[in-house]
């Protein structure tokens, strides 16, 4: 959680002229109803168990080619989901950024995210989901950068042509 998974995702996108796909938006989308509902009426079960679910879609897509797609807080935790994007050789990454400097930009005003309780949870929970998100094929902090630096990092690593899209 607001690790800059959008923002970094649309400035990418938008730099390899890729199409941009939030995971969490299609589950809105497929169910017409916010995150937070599906959470206060299903549960995180619910939730967890659409997101696998439209994750497998989307990965399976003849679209996923030129797609960047930004995946949930804890569509990464799932060991299904790794497995998942590990067999379609979808490259990860993880954008990383001290747990304080995380809550502060999920705790700010009009920001709705239903796992974001308090400070020490939220602590404890990125603690927990850590060594899973270090499993990306690349993690990249995020810590005081700018949106275009971590494109051009993420370009970088991945080995991406700016002007094209395609692997160099």
């Amino acid at each position: 959680m607001g690790a800059g998974k959008t923002s970094v995702g649309q400035a990418l996108a938008a730099r390899l002229a890729w199409r941009f796909v939030d995971l969490d938006d299609l589950i809105q989308q497929r169910r017409g109803r916010t995150i937070a509902e599906i959470f206060e009426q299903g549960g995180e079960a619910e939730f967890r168990q659409l997101e696998r679910q439209i994750l497998a879609e989307v990965v399976g897509s003849p679209q996923v080619d030129g797609t960047v797609l930004s995946l949930g807080g804890g569509a990464f935790i799932d060991n299904t989901n790794r497995q998942l994007l590990r067999e379609n050789e979808i490259q990860t990454v993880f954008l990383d950024a001290p747990a304080e400097e995380l809550y502060r930009r999920c705790a700010q005003p009009g920001v709705v995210r239903p796992l974001l309780r308090d400070r020490e949870r939220f602590h404890a929970l990125y603690e927990q989901r850590r060594p899973a998100y270090r499993r990306a094929a690349f993690c990249i902090q995020t810590a005081g950068a700018e949106i275009a630096a971590v494109v051009d990092e993420i370009i970088s690593r991945l080995g991406l042509d700016e002007h094209s899209g395609a692997a160099k």
